[in-house]
């Protein structure tokens, strides 16, 4: 039998390919730019990666307990992390339960914590998620997590109709009638949030969903408005649906998650950066499954794929703390 050499690195043709073309990742792999001299080859600058770091917010993280999925870290382990590398703040979201009360427990904790170990202050913020857990659209609820500290009110995202149709279940809860106009509970949360300056976040609704209740929240005095990352499969928008939600006045929120293929596109990213613009666009992570990074590393890997995608630190600062500052502060 003839003995045959098969050179495993030269057979994947398309993504040698890649490589070659690509001069970030030619870069990545060692490849000296052309132009510089091998004993002056660039490294990649960290130094700008922690000084935009330093001050972000992460405005979408998840922490343990979850009765949804397993996560790694609880908010005070991951508000620790955050305060290590001067993060400005981190915000909790449950699926499961609200994280107001928690948080506010939280701050304290963090606060001794960041003062014996001489490290600035980091600021915790939580709120609640109107799924079924807290009896979905419930207006007590939304009093209740304002009145200990609660400084978001998610729309229903797991327990949405629209995402019950994207996963092919039925039930759901509504935010419109037959007649596309807000169902009344949601109305009076709505007057709530504008009441108590707080944000609104719409999550798991669909594209038509979230243009009505923009139009309506605004009319109706709410100043803080996200929509919730419209680049993931189960509340897809396209780049020029999220055009027109920023022109009405939302902030569209980018999370990394884990990088994976269904809810993540560095070119439909990019392209979001030209067409939506930095000025509206908030970049966080999504973090805390037992499968992705830390939100913090994921924080980081974030910045440093936008600084490798040619996006200027001005326009990086923008978005991991300008914009998420003007949502929640």
């Amino acid at each position: 039998m003839k003995e045959e050499i098969y050179e495993a690195s030269l057979a994947n043709d398309v993504l040698l390919e890649q490589i070659r073309k690509d001069s970030k990742l030619r870069y990545s792999y060692g490849v000296i730019p052309p132009g510089y001299s091998s004993m002056t080859a660039p490294l990649f600058d960290m130094d700008s990666v922690w000084k935009l770091l330093d001050g972000a917010i992460d405005d979408h993280i998840h922490s343990e307990p979850d009765a949804y999925n397993t996560r790694v870290f609880d908010e005070l382990e991951l508000s620790i992390q955050a305060c290590q590398v001067g993060m400005k703040a981190v915000v909790f979201k449950c699926h499961s339960m609200p994280s107001a009360r928690s948080t506010n427990i939280v701050q304290r904790v963090v606060n001794k914590w960041a003062d014996e170990h001489r490290k600035r202050r980091i600021d915790v913020f939580g709120g609640v998620v109107l799924n079924y857990n807290v009896g979905g659209l419930n207006p007590e609820a939304v009093s209740v997590s304002y009145r200990i500290g609660g400084k978001l009110v998610w729309l229903p995202n797991m327990d949405a109709s629209f995402h019950h149709k994207v996963m092919g279940t039925s039930g759901g809860i509504d935010v419109l009638d037959e007649n596309d106009r807000i169902v009344p509970p949601l109305r009076e949360i709505i007057a709530m949030i504008a009441e108590g300056d707080m944000v609104l976040s719409i999550c798991h609704q669909s594209t038509k969903e979230r243009f009505i209740l923009i139009d309506e929240a605004k009319r109706m005095g709410v100043k803080r408005i996200e929509i919730c990352h419209p680049n993931e499969v189960t509340a897809k928008m396209t780049v020029e649906q999220m055009k027109i939600a920023a022109n009405k006045g939302a902030y569209i929120s980018f999370h990394c998650t884990s990088f994976r293929p269904l809810q993540w596109s560095w070119d439909e990213f990019v392209q979001a950066t030209k067409i939506v613009g930095c000025d509206r666009i908030i970049a966080a992570t999504d973090c805390g499954h037992f499968a992705s990074p830390t939100p913090v590393e994921a924080m980081r890997l974030f910045i440093v794929g936008m600084i490798m995608q040619g996006i200027t630190e001005k326009d990086i600062e923008k978005m991991v703390k300008n914009n998420p500052s003007t949502l929640i502060y």
